[in-house]
């Protein structure tokens, strides 16, 4: 099957297209990816996929880009011939809908969150009713979905009755074994002896790392390590200078996901802590969970439904509320002072791994293609 995906998304970062992709190539389809292109930099290991990129300049307002995107997709489509279409995210759904519309094939919505919950759109009235609008009218058009939770699966099925069954598709790795790795302490210059404390995702504003970045200032001797970068990288940095943790928390930037487990590896504790701002964060499982339980760490996680019933389940580390800043320090100590337990906790997430990993998980999705 020729399959045609379209994301308004950086393919050297979105780890998740790329496992679709590779999976669906494996299976035997042909993929063809339409995609942005936030930056001049060379597209590494895609070379098994037909891809487009449309450059875009991310300094504009999106109310300029996202038009501007959907009218070169638009013109790139006419040109490629698929037997189903691919649409990664709500951004990217109307005019990979109308070429399936066009064509008489197949739409396959793949709801990366739960876009008209998401955080960004809870403050803003005006452009979260332009999105819900725009998914309503779409989803007629679309013969299968896919998403990331099984609460976010129940919630679209609430609310557009007509979508039928959702098949759920976790952010899950590639499963990689567990490496030994200083690469951390290696390029920071920290001592071989401070635990890292990681969180390694984007710099987003309901993302919980200002209450994190606090917390740090009772983490005694561990360092607070911040891999990744976003919208609030400056306020984040100014913060730490404003309370003068300079030699406690450190940021390295952004890091392709194939070089990214040898820094996950290297850390004691990962973080994933994400505040409950809007549904889609409150039933998001993030793909670093499971990344950290790949890199043998114990995870300290927000408390909320799907985060708290894998930690649970596997045994892998605790939970707290991402908002209270005096508890998530006292977690990170607990963690990180039980020697006897976080070894236990160690050993727990490299056996989670064992299930938790995107070649157990892509079968969902070469089903749903099979079934196509």
């Amino acid at each position: 099957m020729r399959i045609c995906m379209v994301a308004f998304s950086d393919l050297r970062f979105d780890y998740r297209i790329f496992r679709e992709a590779t999976s669906l190539h494996e299976a035997g389809h042909s993929v063809t990816i339409i995609a942005a292109a936030f930056s001049n930099a060379p597209l590494e290991g895609w070379d098994a996929f037909d891809t487009h990129l449309i450059t875009i300049d991310r300094r504009q307002s999106l109310r300029l880009l996202y038009p501007l995107f959907w009218h070169k997709v638009k013109r790139i489509l006419k040109e490629v011939e698929a037997d189903a279409y691919h649409a990664h995210d709500l951004d990217a759904l109307w005019p990979t809908a109308r070429a399936a519309r066009r064509n008489n094939q197949p739409l396959v919505y793949d709801s990366h969150e739960f876009w008209t919950e998401q955080s960004s759109l809870v403050h803003r009235p005006i452009m979260r009713s332009m999105w819900s609008r725009l998914e309503k009218a779409l989803i007629p058009q679309v013969d299968h979905a896919i998403t990331v939770s099984p609460s976010i699966a129940h919630s679209l099925q609430a609310r557009y009755p007509s979508l039928g069954p959702v098949t759920v598709l976790r952010n899950l790795p590639l499963y990689k074994p567990h490496e030994e790795s200083d690469l951390i302490r290696q390029t920071l210059g920290i001592a071989p002896d401070r635990p890292v404390v990681l969180y390694q995702g984007g710099f987003l504003t309901a993302n919980g790392l200002q209450e994190q970045i606090k917390a740090a200032k009772s983490f005694d001797n561990a360092a607070f390590v911040l891999i990744g970068d976003g919208p609030c990288e400056a306020e984040l940095k100014d913060l730490v200078r404003q309370m003068g943790l300079e030699h406690s928390v450190y940021f390295i930037d952004r890091v392709p996901f194939h070089q990214l487990h040898a820094y996950t590896c290297s850390a004691d504790l990962g973080l994933c802590l994400i505040r409950g701002t809007g549904q889609s964060f409150y039933y998001s499982l993030p793909n670093k969970l499971f990344e950290y339980m790949m890199g043998g760490l114990p995870v300290l996680a927000s408390n909320f439904p799907e985060m708290q019933r894998i930690v649970q389940e596997t045994g892998a580390g605790a939970v707290t509320d991402p908002e209270d800043v005096e508890a998530i320090s006292k977690a990170v100590h607990a963690l990180l002072s039980d020697s006897a337990g976080q070894q236990t906790r160690r050993e727990a997430s490299l056996r989670a791994a064992q299930r938790f990993n995107w070649e157990c998980e892509s079968k969902a999705l070469t089903d749903l293609y099979d079934k196509l």
